[in-house]
């Protein structure tokens, strides 16, 4: 079987985000179909319309491929209030806190349904998060060991370590945990990004180590190997993709006040300095910008597509990332596209945690500090600043072919062939 890459091979893929989604976890799925369409496989993607951008096209098109948008009512509504960001997280929040395992339950059990009329695949790729997707051990089709997750993130274990606010949630942490238990152990194999989450996993019975691979995220070669780095950017800019939380170690609360002190040190960079947010922006974060006079060095970044957010990322003066202590179970996608794209990096991220350990394998540790670290974040844009006025604010010598697709995508679809031959134990 290992050895079969004919065109009557067929995968289904079950990712409830992907492209032109611009759910940054969307991109591992399109990588992993893109090189199955390679191989020579018919390829079936069933995902759903979430972070679809408005009118937006199908971004992959192929004659072995099938991209089925399965629509559902809680999710529709999500969609709809995105546009409203009080709204959308209040609708959020409330199907969380009383769906079981999460708000995509009910489009997991439509996926489920169509996966039965459309017969078995010699592989199906389920992508998780959602947690919803360990519904698929209770339901048919059978799971069997023709069936590979894809852990983008954790689920027992983060809810064990960050309990949920939702008492709900909290009372249905067992009968999650077992949930998943008894369906990562009818699997062939449950792929990795994170070795720390592999580990949680293995050390709490949830899944056979033998079982197991980690593969990290990976970035796009196509993208960032075939391409000439763009121009010397005549901003001192730093952007951020994604959320900011409202307020603990993951908010833009200690890079604002570090940014602020940097400018008291150097006024003469103000009239240069933009902080650009490609993401959602919280009324509150608005009140700690006021507070620091920071106000005209903000810009709110308007909403990217995939190929969009690709081409920022490339051409952004300094890449901000950061990693809050309680998120050290997975990790972030956007750091593989910063090593594509090797742009300066400020990282706010825990000492001796494993996405520290990678920043600095990959050439980035001198310009890492604690997520509650002011100072650090001044003294690190105040050596940025020097690189700038030097001209010298280019790309960075770094170590990344490690996290390339080039590398890491045969790795990978190695796992997903291999999975029935894996030992049972």
């Amino acid at each position: 079987m290992a050895g079969r890459t004919g065109p009557c091979m067929r995968l289904h893929v079950l990712t409830h985000t992907f492209p032109p989604s611009t759910h940054a976890n969307a991109k591992r799925p399109f990588y992993v179909v893109r090189h199955a369409l390679a191989q020579g496989w018919e390829v079936e993607v069933f995902t759903s319309s979430l972070a679809l951008p408005d009118n937006a096209a199908e971004t992959l098109h192929h004659p072995r491929l099938r991209i089925h948008r399965v629509d559902d009512p809680v999710l529709r509504w999500q969609q709809r209030a995105r546009k409203h960001p009080a709204l959308f997280r209040a609708v959020v929040l409330a199907c969380s806190a009383v769906m079981f395992p999460d708000a995509c339950a009910g489009w997991v059990r439509r996926v489920l349904r169509r996966l039965e009329q459309h017969g078995p695949a010699d592989r199906t790729l389920a992508m998780v998060l959602p947690a919803s997707m360990l519904l698929a051990g209770r339901h048919p089709p059978a799971v069997d060991r023709r069936w590979v997750f894809d852990y983008q993130e954790p689920v027992s274990p983060q809810q064990w370590r960050v309990k949920r606010r939702s008492p709900l949630q909290r009372a249905w942490r067992r009968r999650l945990e077992n949930l998943e238990r008894t369906t990562l152990h009818m699997v062939g194999r449950v792929v990795f990004t994170a070795c720390s989450n592999l580990e949680a996993y293995v050390q709490m019975g949830l899944v056979p180590r033998a079982r197991t691979a980690h593969v990290p995220y990976f970035y796009d070669a196509e993208v960032f190997d075939a391409l000439p780095p763009p121009a010397v950017h005549p901003e001192f800019g730093i952007v951020y993709f994604g959320t900011f939380d409202w307020r603990g170690a993951r908010s833009p609360e200690t890079f604002l006040r570090g940014l602020a002190r940097f400018l008291q040190l150097h006024p003469e960079a103000r009239g240069c300095t933009r902080f650009r947010v490609h993401g959602p922006w919280l009324p509150q974060h608005d009140a700690l910008l006021e507070s620091l006079k920071l106000r005209e060095v903000f810009e709110q970044g308007r909403l990217l597509d995939y190929e969009g957010y690709l081409e920022e990322v490339r051409r952004s003066p300094i890449l901000l990332l950061v990693v809050a202590p309680a998120h050290d179970l997975f990790m972030p996608s956007k750091i593989v596209d910063y090593f594509g794209a090797r742009r300066p990096i400020l990282a706010l991220v825990p000492p001796g945690s494993e996405m520290a350990d990678v920043l600095a394998r990959a050439g980035y540790g001198d310009s890492c500090c604690h997520p509650n670290d002011v100072q650090g974040v001044a003294q690190i844009l105040e050596r940025f600043w020097a690189r700038f006025r030097a001209g010298a604010l280019g790309p960075v010598a770094s170590q990344t072919q490690f996290w390339s697709s080039t590398t890491q995508l045969p790795i990978y679809w190695r796992h997903v062939v291999a999975a029935p031959e894996l030992p049972a134990g």
